[in-house]
């Protein structure tokens, strides 16, 4: 069986713009990726189409019960949490704030369990606060690759600089650079 790429991408403030730096041109994966962005929920749609525009990926709000596909990204709308049910399930969550925010990077990165047919892939970039850092350790705890966005192309330096304290990251990058070893590594 074929291993499944899976990309969880935790971001915050100043996330808007770069994702679109980071989506900008970007060819299609052969992975999925699940996209954690704190923001209030009638920006969701635009902000969809507009990644969906720069990208050969489908850029997409994530629904309930939905499985997750290669050459997809996975929008977690605002106001609840998603969970990954066996690694391709999406689950949409009403739970409680989890680092003042709904939804979290570490709920999302919790979900994942270990599964020697899944590549997991978890990044963390400009963004206030501390969330993802939890998550960021338990996707090296389950065998994953750990990327975090240097603090020069950071907006915000948080979760970037939580993560990193962890000691769990194993790639310190621009925006650029996390995009470029992204396609080295999932490009088809």
């Amino acid at each position: 069986m074929k291993k499944r790429n899976i990309v969880i991408l935790g971001i915050s403030t100043g996330g808007p713009k770069t994702l679109r730096t980071f989506f900008d041109g970007m060819p299609l994966l052969d992975g999925s990726i699940v996209l954690v962005q704190h923001m209030i929920k009638c920006a969701n749609k635009s902000l969809c189409e507009s990644l969906n525009s720069l990208t050969e990926m489908e850029v997409r709000i994530a629904c309930h019960g939905e499985t997750i596909k290669p050459g997809a990204v996975y929008f977690a709308p605002s106001e609840v949490h998603l969970e990954l049910v066996n690694n391709q399930i999406i689950h949409l969550v009403n739970g409680p704030k989890v680092c003042y925010v709904r939804p979290a990077v570490d709920v999302t990165m919790k979900s994942i369990k270990r599964n020697n047919e899944d590549n997991i892939i978890g990044i963390i970039m400009t963004g206030m606060g501390k969330d993802g850092a939890d998550g960021i350790s338990h996707i090296k705890s389950v065998g994953g690759t750990t990327y975090a966005q240097d603090e020069k192309t950071s907006v915000i330096w948080g979760m970037p600089k939580a993560a990193i304290g962890t000691g769990h990251i194993d790639y310190i990058l621009s925006t650029d650079g996390i995009r470029n070893k992204l396609i080295s590594q999932l490009g088809s």
